[in-house]
């Protein structure tokens, strides 16, 4: 059953043992005091590479749940975050959102990690709980937290050198073929073409009940993966001038706080990557945990409220195995696609070879709005195996089919892909009609232009290219317009022909992402003949709807 249809209130249910006590300790673990090396070569934010000595401390075992959030709420009647950002989406990009840490679509245990919550509210959690019990709690500091999350490791993944080992899904919650499964389910929506879907199957498409991956070798759970975790640090751009002592970093831009981390939405993050957030930013993949000060005239024996919190743990992670352990194995994936067009009417005929897979009962069939971007569900409950498609879209584009049972469906099939799109010149350019890309995604638009969009991730970036065929009808001079919203002036893009530079034209400040400008630009010469045009962007920050080439 669907997560979104299921659950969009979700209930906290206050049993008869959890009442005895107003406010739960988390579990925690002793990590003993040491050295490591802090940050990598990889990237300039992880540098330069520094030694840090870190004293012993306590750290959760486990992100804050849902359950013990509540307590929090109702003893202190707390003005928590009302909106939420939530991802994905039917258009994959996120928006903020009506949601709260107990009322969102993807929250559906009260053991599942508390979400929409900021780090402000994270902060407020923690000082509650110091008052509450007269012992130090706290968010970690960014030393500290990588420090567990390497726990002795010298390779810069779990599992390696490189992301995405297939047994990362023992260990972590991320975006492999679950959260694939769920995303296409209740949204439409795909990791393909967007983020990459991880090689394995964690079994669990959104934030999973804490605890129920392998722990590191301190005894902590989830680090690298389900949700991403607010530290105590403000954000900076590097470490220089950063603390040895793995005290957390209280200087810098402190409107924004160290995140850490990666989440069921994420690809395998090293321990060492850093992310940066707003402070008043709440979403549905950032959580916390406690860290806690050491104090030997403290008792640190679990408390009634806390046994009984693990024992409710336990219980709901058995349930939760025994559901995984019900799914139907996955279906075989088709196999032998093949695509056909019928000149006269421009249908698309698709034929694949039937499974004799007894747990394929059906399939389903996708495309993509355009080359490379993300496959959308065209059709499904497919008993045969061919398809027509009468009114394919009009440009370069993919096909993959599915086979589906009850519980899951199959990995994609091999894509087959419709011919090249050529546009004649002189003639209008639609951003999204390319052949080839990097770092784009179409998306709708609100322009009085219609059509679709190019953009990046919410906006296109820097390096971000589109390849578009043009087929020019004479020699001459052509004047470029081009239809772009930006939220500041920049320098644009470059426009080259078969890999040689033509011109640079800049990008204005059209008054903000969703609106609309055309732009006049330069004359260029172009010569009779196919050709190869390429738009490079040069900067962040902008979108783009069409461009024109006329005499």
């Amino acid at each position: 059953m669907s997560y979104k249809s299921a659950v969009l209130v979700m209930s906290l249910v206050i049993t008869s043992s959890e009442a005895c006590s107003d406010y739960i300790e988390p579990p925690m673990v002793t990590i003993p005091q040491g050295e490591f090396v802090m940050g990598s070569k990889d990237k300039k934010n992880e540098q330069p590479i520094h030694h840090v000595t870190v004293p012993s401390f306590r750290l959760a075992k486990y992100e804050v749940t849902v359950k013990e959030f509540s307590k929090f709420i109702a003893d202190t009647n707390y003005v928590y975050p009302k909106e939420c950002f939530h991802q994905p989406t039917e258009n994959w990009i996120g928006k903020i959102t009506k949601g709260s840490w107990k009322q969102n679509a993807l929250t559906s245990n009260s053991y599942q990690p508390v979400v929409c919550i900021n780090v402000i509210t994270a902060i407020a959690y923690a000082d509650w709980l110091s008052a509450k019990t007269g012992k130090h709690y706290r968010l970690p500091s960014e030393a500290e937290w990588e420090y567990v999350a390497k726990s002795g490791q010298f390779s810069k993944y779990r599992y390696g050198e490189k992301p995405d080992n297939p047994q990362v899904c023992e260990y972590a919650n991320l975006a492999d073929r679950s959260a694939e499964q769920q995303a296409q389910q209740d949204f439409g929506a795909s990791y393909m073409g967007t983020i990459g879907v991880i090689p394995c199957d964690d079994l669990s498409g959104y934030a999973s009940i804490v605890g129920m991956y392998q722990a590191n070798n301190f005894g902590v759970f989830d680090l690298i993966g389900n949700v991403q975790e607010y530290v105590r640090d403000c954000a900076n751009k590097n470490y220089n001038g950063a603390p040895n002592n793995a005290t957390a970093w209280l200087s810098g831009d402190c409107s924004k706080n160290a995140l850490r981390g990666g989440s069921w939405h994420w690809y395998e993050f090293s321990a060492s990557q850093r992310s940066t957030i707003d402070k008043n930013f709440a979403g549905v993949l950032e959580g916390f945990r406690l860290a806690q000060e050491i104090n030997i005239n403290q008792d640190q024996s679990l408390s009634q409220a806390t046994l009984l919190f693990e024992r409710d743990l336990q219980q709901a992670q058995q349930k939760e195995k025994q559901r995984r352990i019900s799914l139907k194995p996955y279906p075989q994936k088709p196999i032998a696609l093949a695509l056909t067009r019928d000149q006269a009417s421009g249908a698309i005929s698709l034929y694949w070879r039937s499974n004799i897979n007894p747990n394929t009962q059906s399939y389903d069939i996708y495309q993509t709005q355009a080359f490379g971007g993300q496959y959308r569900k065209i059709a499904s409950n497919i008993k045969t195996n061919y398809y027509t498609v009468l009114k394919p879209v009009p440009r370069k584009h993919s096909y993959v089919v599915t086979a589906v049972n009850s519980d899951r469906f199959s990995e994609y099939s091999e894509p087959v892909i419709t011919e090249d799109t050529v546009v004649v010149i002189p003639g209008t350019i639609q951003a999204e009609d390319y052949n080839q890309m990097f770092g784009m995604l179409v998306d709708k638009t609100e322009d009085e232009d219609g059509g679709l969009l190019l953009t990046g991730w919410g906006v296109i970036r820097k390096g971000n290219w589109a390849q578009y065929q043009v087929k020019i009808k004479e020699d001459g001079l052509y004047h470029l317009t081009y239809r772009i919203s930006s939220s500041s002036e920049n320098e644009g893009f470059d426009l080259s022909i078969d890999d040689k530079p033509l011109a640079q034209f800049l990008v204005p400040d059209t008054g903000g992402l969703n609106i609309w400008q055309s732009i006049n630009g330069q004359a260029i010469f172009l010569q009779k003949g196919s050709h190869s045009l390429k738009v490079t962007a040069l900067a962040d920050n902008w979108r783009f709807n069409w461009f024109a080439l006329n005499q």
